[in-house]
């Protein structure tokens, strides 16, 4: 049913062993999946045998081809060595709950929209932060679930595209059906972030100049489904996921032309270009994605 891709660049051993065991635990038999590990670290920057430790597992282990850029190119090179209809993402970093691949494909088979063609569930989340007052602390949230705005999404199923700009999932909460994915060329191997959400964006499809019976819909459950990890050592440095790129000092540089070439691409839609109904305040979050944040111990 479903193929599991795991992008890994320059992650740690420990990282790497949860996120595979939360693959093995999960409460589906391990027919019903294959997994693909696609590992972009450059030769000089590998500090354990990660080949050997996927191969422990049972799992596929993929060297992250040179023709292959980045996060996106990695995840692409897994779909292309799988041939299951549903795709499931799991970030190195990153690691499942021992019911999520049920969960979805509960979800999944009790589907009735058949326009539905991604599925998605919020994270547990925290990130480190620095208080002036007392030091590092942290920031513990769950990702991607914005209840406030359920409602937009729930009313207006063709207008998806709204929904997930400006509130857009983990790829560690999220399954595509294969053959959207393809008929949509996969992932953009030229965007070093904002790559996931870009394709959700083209799968779904823009309703300002897409016509509403070619559009797509995606289907969010009220789920928490595993744990998304953000900080230093996290899958894609910051934007690289192969030796292909490595970004220094110009990070901040980086993520402006990515930046710019997403907006591009997706600009910010008008108040007047959303359907009636759209909840007050609603436009304001299409502006990037929206966090529901709780501060502890500053």
């Amino acid at each position: 049913m479903f193929d599991i891709i795991v992008p890994i660049f320059r992650i740690k051993e420990d990282f790497l062993k949860r996120a595979l065991d939360s693959i093995s635990n999960q409460e589906i038999s391990k027919e019903l999946y294959s997994v693909f590990v696609v590992d972009g670290t450059p030769t000089h920057h590998q500090d354990y045998d990660a080949e050997s430790l996927v191969a422990s597992y049972g799992f596929n282990y993929l060297l992250q081809s040179h023709e292959r850029k980045l996060v996106g190119g990695a995840r692409n090179q897994g779909v292309s060595a799988g041939s299951n209809p549903y795709l499931a993402f799991l970030d190195g970093d990153d690691y499942w709950y021992a019911s999520y691949l049920r969960e979805m494909a509960e979800e999944i088979a009790n589907e009735t929209d058949d326009k539905v063609c991604i599925w998605t569930c919020a994270l547990d989340c925290e990130f480190p932060v620095f208080s002036s007052k007392s030091g590092k602390s942290v920031i513990n949230r769950v990702y991607g679930y914005y209840p406030e705005y359920l409602s937009f999404l729930e009313s207006h199923p063709s207008f998806a595209y709204y929904s997930l700009l400006g509130h857009p999932p983990a790829p560690t909460g999220t399954i595509i059906k294969r053959n959207v994915f393809e008929e949509a060329n996969g992932y953009d191997e030229e965007l070093g972030i904002i790559e996931d959400t870009d394709l959700l964006l083209r799968i779904v499809g823009d309703p300002r100049n897409i016509a509403e019976d070619k559009r797509k819909h995606y289907h969010f459950i009220s789920y928490v489904g595993g744990y998304h990890y953000i900080g230093e050592e996290n899958t894609t440095k910051r934007g690289t996921q192969s030796g292909v790129t490595e970004i220094t000092n110009d990070i901040q540089e980086y993520f402006n032309e990515n930046g710019r070439k997403f907006r591009k691409r997706h600009p910010q839609p008008l108040a007047e270009e959303l359907p009636k109904g759209t909840p007050n305040g609603f436009l304001e979050t299409t502006k990037g994605v929206m966090r529901e944040t709780k501060l502890t111990n500053l």
